[in-house]
């Protein structure tokens, strides 16, 4: 049965917008809640998501997980979240999404976790049950440039503690070094990759900037003079490509090349995400899902 077959409510097929640079897998998205409280100016679901930076709770979660989960395919792959946050400050006060996570315990699905936030620790004993990866995002190690790019998310510091505890906890773990920002976060890549290799990260997946109309005024305004500096590499001489602007192809190109070279040297896996350098790839799948057992 094919994904796009299946009429699902709330956990729907995965749509990568029909990119051309995308390699994930065949899989569904499921975003707990609408909308995210992190408030990262970089993020792209602000371009599509209505008052996106006010999360919300959704209507009936719980009932209509419950019936998409009987539509879904044996070991199918959920990716959770791909627009939000599934542990974002609503997460710690309602905690629904640990209650889904207690529905996937019934079935044999492949889930796959992204987050920003610490608060995945709390359902570890879960976790250690399902067949699941967890993945962080980590953009930067610096204090002055994280609470600018990512207002409310947890620090970087208690993510990788958080990477730790899970690998302890023979979870396999996943880093997003995503986006990276050319003069801006560039420079910390091998440091990143390297406490990544400490704390028991096993894959690293690699994106640059692709800021849409929203984010890059959010951009501009946080960080004026990189963006001055970055203006033409993105509207002069880089390109458009569904409703995101890239910067030039070699640009993007040394970037990547750069982390899949530190990744190699701490023996991680890496993959780039929507990059279109499908010869940077050194595991099975881009997003990480090959960790899961």
């Amino acid at each position: 049965m094919k994904n796009e077959k299946i009429k699902t409510q709330i956990i729907k097929p995965f749509d990568p917008w029909g990119s051309p640079y995308c390699t994930c897998p065949k899989k569904f998205s499921f975003d707990p809640y609408t909308g995210c409280g992190h408030k990262c100016i970089y993020c792209y679901a602000t371009s599509y998501i209505p008052n996106f930076y006010f999360p919300r709770r959704k209507k009936d979660l719980i009932k209509k997980v419950k019936r998409d989960l009987e539509k879904i395919p044996e070991n199918s792959l959920i990716s959770i979240s791909n627009s939000s946050d599934p542990y974002q400050p609503l997460e710690k006060k309602y905690g629904e999404f640990r209650e889904c996570l207690k529905l996937f315990l019934n079935y044999n699905f492949r889930i796959l976790i992204l987050t920003k936030s610490d608060l995945v620790l709390r359902d570890v004993d879960l976790l250690k049950k399902l067949r699941c990866a967890v993945t962080i995002t980590i953009t930067t190690l610096k204090e002055k440039i994280y609470k600018k790019l990512e207002l409310f998310a947890p620090p970087p510091q208690k993510r990788f503690e958080a990477l730790r505890i899970l690998a302890k906890n023979k979870i396999p773990t996943g880093l997003r070094l995503d986006p990276v920002f050319p003069s801006l976060t560039e420079n910390e890549i091998e440091e990143i990759v390297k406490k990544a290799k400490e704390v028991g990260v096993l894959h690293i997946v690699g994106s640059t900037f692709k800021p849409r109309v929203d984010s890059w005024k959010r951009f501009e305004k946080v960080f004026p003079k990189i963006a001055k500096k970055l203006k033409p590499l993105y509207f002069e001489r880089g390109e458009k490509i569904k409703n995101s602007w890239y910067l030039p192809e070699e640009l993007r190109r040394e970037l990547m090349e750069k982390i899949f070279s530190v990744c190699q040297k701490f023996k991680i896996s890496f993959a780039t995400c929507r990059e279109g350098f499908f010869d940077l790839k050194s595991a099975k799948s881009c997003d990480g899902s090959h960790l899961i057992l």
